[in-house]
């Protein structure tokens, strides 16, 4: 496609790039220096304190607001004059992945809203009606923004965009609004007994909604059980793919297809015990996970969820070390270039995250556990070299290199990716218990600290398992 930066000298376009970099950045910074101070400090105060309620609904509204305009006016200005601002279009596979999750959390997100919004309703007389007013409010909101994302997304996913720097203005304003919710919901999920009505007494709301007492408890198990993480990864989502929009996201283009991923390895033979392999590694944790958080005081649970844990982990370790091994040792490859772009920076961040954690986990265990320790020590390691597999293995050529040694690679790469998407799904949906249930965690300054890492241990895993989806499309 033809677009106006292209009748632009290479000097001009830099200056452009380099006005819109800054421009965003700076943008970003003071608009979240300033309002998520404010939003913290209200967000820790309970629901009955309608003024602080007021400061934080109204700084999140006008900042979603803001956003959700600033949606349509890019929707509508990309439809209008395609020419100007798509540069060609896009078969990104990690983009395509995201969106079909950030569409399940997305729905998910707006039940768990619309869930909210029926209990305020029903119960409405135990609260003020200017609270109502304003928590309903904020739904409302939040559940218009959700789906103009969701349909923004979808759309702009298609293209790659020019250099305009309007586009990094875009993709700077919808991040903040997602960074703002994304701090709100993580407040809240570090506080307990905050809601007025969620956290009231079980008989309390059975009388006001009119629902059994079973099916009330029910909606607050499940609601205390999901309604944060899917919010936060919601939010975790929707700002690596505001980030993707900007021209200089994807640097290392992607030639990957969902549809097009080849097993030129592959016999029915070798099929099945790949397969094989991924069952054993990944099925025993996913089905014992719910067992372990339901029967958390279970001396002989927990002993055998850390020593299916220990198993997994080593297998994994070996999968990593084997691919570094054939890679760096073996085929001797050489890195092209070195340009990490946003969704690779998203990866580095949150590994810093999983890493403080483990390190917190190492060093205040009450007792000294020797699983637990030997699960961290081969953890750690694990973490590093997956880093440098992900960073590295799409910057080396495998063009005309020992067949048998790629084809071993292509094997593992697929092994580990599924782990990791196993892992994240058990992190994504267990975390929290997890840790709340951690004697680490019951002094208070640790638990704030793990459940402000906790959208990036789990972030981790998935954005992990989206790499190496793209690097098995490279060695392929």
């Amino acid at each position: 496609m033809k677009t106006a930066s292209r009748f632009l000298s290479p000097v001009e376009c830099a200056r452009g790039e380099e006005v819109g970099e800054i421009g965003s950045i700076l943008i970003m910074s003071i608009v979240l220096g300033i309002l998520v101070v404010p939003t913290v400090v209200y967000g820790q105060r309970p629901e009955s304190d309608i003024d602080a309620v007021n400061i934080v609904t109204g700084i999140n509204v006008t900042v979603r607001l803001l956003a959700a305009v600033t949606l349509v006016v890019a929707f509508s200005a990309i439809r209008n004059n395609m020419q100007e601002w798509v540069n060609d279009k896009s078969s990104n596979m990690i983009i395509k992945t995201k969106l079909v999750f950030i569409w399940i959390f997305g729905f998910a997100k707006m039940v768990f809203i619309m869930i909210k919004v029926l209990f305020y309703l029903k119960c409405r007389y135990l609260i003020s009606l200017e609270l109502t007013k304003t928590i309903i409010t904020d739904c409302f909101t939040s559940i218009i923004f959700v789906i103009l994302q969701l349909v923004f997304f979808q759309y702009v996913a298609r293209y790659t965009f020019t250099t305009k720097p309007i586009i990094k203005y875009i993709s700077s304003v919808v991040a903040i609004a997602n960074v703002m919710d994304f701090f709100i919901a993580l407040t809240l999920s570090v506080n307990e007994n905050k809601d007025l009505i969620f956290d009231r007494n079980e008989t309390d709301i059975e009388n006001c909604t009119g629902y059994s007492l079973k099916t009330v408890n029910n909606i607050m198990f499940i609601n205390e059980a999901f309604k944060a993480p899917i919010a936060l990864q919601f939010s975790a989502l929707a700002i690596t793919l505001a980030f993707s929009m900007k021209p200089d996201a994807e640097n290392l283009l992607s030639q990957c297809n969902i549809l097009g991923l080849k097993f030129s390895w592959t016999s029915p033979k070798r099929l099945a015990k790949i397969i094989t392999t991924i069952l054993l590694m990944n099925v025993p944790l996913l089905v014992c996970a719910p067992f372990n958080i339901l029967n958390s005081e279970s001396e002989t649970q927990s002993r055998i969820w850390l020593s299916l844990m220990f198993a997994q982990k080593t297998a994994a370790l070996i999968c990593i070390l084997s691919i570094n091994y054939l890679m760096f040792k073996k085929l001797k490859l050489t890195v092209k270039y070195v340009s990490i772009n946003a969704n690779e920076f998203m990866l580095l961040l949150s590994t810093i995250g999983v890493m403080s954690y483990m390190s917190m986990q190492a060093f205040y265990q009450r007792d000294v556990d020797g699983i637990l320790t030997s699960l961290i020590v081969i953890s750690l390691p694990s973490i590093l070299y997956q880093v440098i597999i992900i960073l590295f293995g799409r910057r080396v050529d495998l063009i005309g290199n020992e067949i048998s040694a790629v084809h071993s690679i292509q094997q593992l790469v697929l092994i580990l990716g599924c782990q990791n998407i196993a892992v994240w799904f058990n992190d994504f949906l267990y975390g929290v218990w997890d840790m709340s249930n951690d004697h680490i965690l019951r002094h208070s300054v640790f638990k704030y600290i793990a459940l402000m890492l906790y959208p990036l241990l789990a972030y981790y895993r998935f954005q992990s398992a989206m790499e190496l989806m793209e690097l098995y499309c490279h060695v392929s």
